[in-house]
């Protein structure tokens, strides 16, 4: 009888705490998302702060090309605006904010303002979706704030790269779960996969080999899942299918727009322009023309297209080479040419990436300090187990994506560039952030049977992780990790508008009528001159490293040819006077520190003064 009540007493408790477990679960469910949801809208926040305060800035001479092109989309100029060489997505969307009257770098600064809110709005509920757990997600959205408020304002399409990544990254988490549904489902997520893959050519052509590689080396991971348990595997097929045909249909009006514009099919040029030329050393000096010119008339630079049916059409010979300084580097006969031998050329290939993997590998450090070590513990943790592809699958896809974007850039870097530019990298900081947030749980049922010390040592090297993206990213110091980061100053996400020295000496240019919209201009500096013609309305000729000159009459007679009407000379502010009137007439002098005794993005600023002469001929 005793038993009977205890357990008549006992029951209503334990049905109450029940639904207690219950509620309080039901209740997570609702704030967590919400708490992720105001800290999206605070990371949004601040990037948008910091892309408002540094947007009338020129960042890159890259980004001149894709402003330009946008332009041209806005004003009606199609024919013009096709490019095989830039991909369009960035442009396309600029194009309407352009369009309604913003400025270009302001329509810049919105486009990867919207890539901030889709790379943390995906990338964190891709975390919380996992294990609906509040801390990896937030670890991830946290780490990555500091970083993309550092990298909005750069005018290039690799802040569009992350946030395609990510929604790469959904698509094929999708298509994972479809394989064991029904065909609707698979045929419906493999669609999914092949417009997002579409939409990666568009964002920049080097993803479609990435999306290639992660979606192959995912159904290998899946076939060798399958096979271990013994599933069936033939009724896979509607997804990889569905994705190539609907990838096909996506991209066939912009192959077909790229076909009519350059008379042959292609896909696009940046790849056989950038990849070819890691086959042979007789390099761009001989391989370039010397004087390329603006591919249209609505285009600021000959950067614009770098497909070589355009970009050749300039002057191929320099007519005074005595007149060009020496380079600073030895010039040595190619050992290795186009017409060489496969063998050769593969083994001068083979060489060459070997020597720049060290350079590489430094400069992901530079910014991403965590992701070797994040690398290595997932690595670990497959080899005892602690990770498994049957429960682990979506970690296990992101590292099998990371590794196939790690690969694909370690086969095209050079040791000449240092390992190239570090936005190029960019992804590989999100998604190694992404791997270490989803790989949380387990590690932390691991160390925490361990004893307080392992404990605490787990929690230590869990906060470095944000640690490091905020010294670096938001507050600009290296510390306590090396190397440095460029950028050494604090991000301005308060305050006045920032406006950069170039943009002011634009502005003086304009006003005093030195250079008149629409001119065709040339210089010395052909980095900072690209962006004077991109904030002045006129159109720059040349190229970097060419040694451009007022004083030769063959380069005179050139300029004449081609309607360049003014030369812009950069000297720093203590250099003697120079004698012009060989060439025509000083039109304005300007002061400004800039970087201007060279044509190298890593030229430190100093006083300079700026000459624009009016040409004679």
């Amino acid at each position: 009888m005793t038993l009977t009540t205890h357990a008549a007493e006992d029951a209503p408790a334990t049905t109450s705490g029940r639904r207690a477990a219950r509620s309080s679960l039901h209740l997570r469910k609702v704030l967590v998302p919400i708490g992720l949801g105001v800290l999206l809208l605070v990371g949004v926040g601040l990037s948008a702060s910091v892309a408002y305060h540094n947007r009338l800035g020129v960042t890159n001479v890259d980004g001149i090309s894709y402003m330009g092109i946008a332009r041209e989309y806005a004003h009606g100029w199609f024919g013009d605006a096709v490019n095989a060489y830039w991909s369009p997505m960035v442009s396309w969307l600029m194009a309407p904010i352009i369009a309604v009257g913003a400025g270009p770098q302001t329509a810049f600064a919105v486009v990867n303002t919207l890539a901030v809110a889709v790379v943390l709005g995906i990338g964190g509920w891709l975390v919380w979706s996992q294990n609906h757990r509040a801390v990896p997600a937030v670890l991830f959205m946290v780490t990555a704030i500091p970083a993309l408020m550092s990298a909005v304002s750069v005018q290039t399409p690799d802040l569009l790269v992350v946030a395609w990544m990510f929604g790469f990254l959904w698509s094929l988490r999708w298509a994972d779960q479809a394989l064991h549904g029904s065909r609707r489902s698979r045929i419906a997520s493999g669609v999914v996969l092949g417009v997002v893959a579409a939409i990666g050519y568009f964002v920049k052509l080097f993803l479609l080999p990435v999306a290639l590689g992660s979606v192959v080396l995912w159904l290998l991971l899946r076939v060798w899942s399958a096979r271990r348990r013994r599933e069936p595997v033939r009724h896979w097929w509607p997804v990889p299918v569905a994705a190539v045909v609907a990838f096909a249909v996506v991209i066939a009006p912009w192959v077909g727009a790229l076909t009519v514009k350059y008379g042959e099919v292609t896909l696009g040029s940046s790849l056989s322009v950038n990849v070819g030329s890691k086959f042979d050393d007789a390099g761009r000096s001989t391989d370039w023309p010397w004087l390329p010119v603006p591919p249209n008339e609505h285009a600021t630079t000959a950067n614009e297209d770098f497909t070589p049916s355009v970009f050749e059409k300039g002057v191929q010979d320099n007519p005074d080479p005595d007149a060009v300084p020496p380079v600073s580097r030895p010039q040595t006969e190619p050992t290795v040419t186009k017409s060489s031998s496969l063998v050769a050329r593969g083994t001068y290939y083979v060489e060459q990436r070997l020597l720049a993997f060290p350079y590489y590998l430094q400069k992901i450090s530079t910014f991403a300090p965590f992701a070797a070590p994040i690398a290595l513990l997932f690595a670990a943790a497959l080899v005892i187990g602690v990770v498994r592809f049957r429960r682990y699958a979506f970690t296990c896809i992101v590292a099998a994506s990371t590794l196939v974007y790690f690969i694909g850039y370690g086969m095209i870097t050079s040791s000449s560039s240092g390992g190239g530019n570090a936005r190029y990298y960019w992804p590989l900081f999100y998604l190694t952030a992404m791997i270490g947030a989803l790989m949380l749980p387990a590690v932390w049922r691991l160390v925490r049977r361990r004893g307080v010390i392992r404990t605490v040592v787990a929690c230590v090297a869990i906060a470095v992780v944000p640690i490091a993206s905020y010294t670096q990213n938001w507050f600009g110091s290296p510390a306590p990790f090396y190397p440095s980061v460029n950028r050494t100053d604090p991000l301005q996400v308060t305050g006045p508008v920032d406006v950069p020295p170039l943009v002011e000496l634009a502005d003086q240019m304009k006003s005093s009528g030195a250079l008149p919209a629409g001119s065709s201009i040339i210089g010395t500096n052909s980095r900072s001159l690209a962006s004077i013609a991109f904030l002045t309305g006129t159109r720059a000729f040349g190229r970097s490293g060419q040694g451009y000159t007022y004083h030769s009459e063959a380069m005179l007679k050139v300029y004449a040819d081609e309607g360049i009407r003014y030369f812009v000379q950069f000297d720093p502010a203590s250099a003697p006077a120079r004698d012009y009137s060989m060439a025509g007439k000083v039109v304005g002098t300007f002061g400004a520190t800039i970087a201007c005794t060279g044509d190298s993005s890593s030229d430190a600023a100093q006083p300079c003064r700026i000459q624009v002469i009016r040409l004679d001929g």
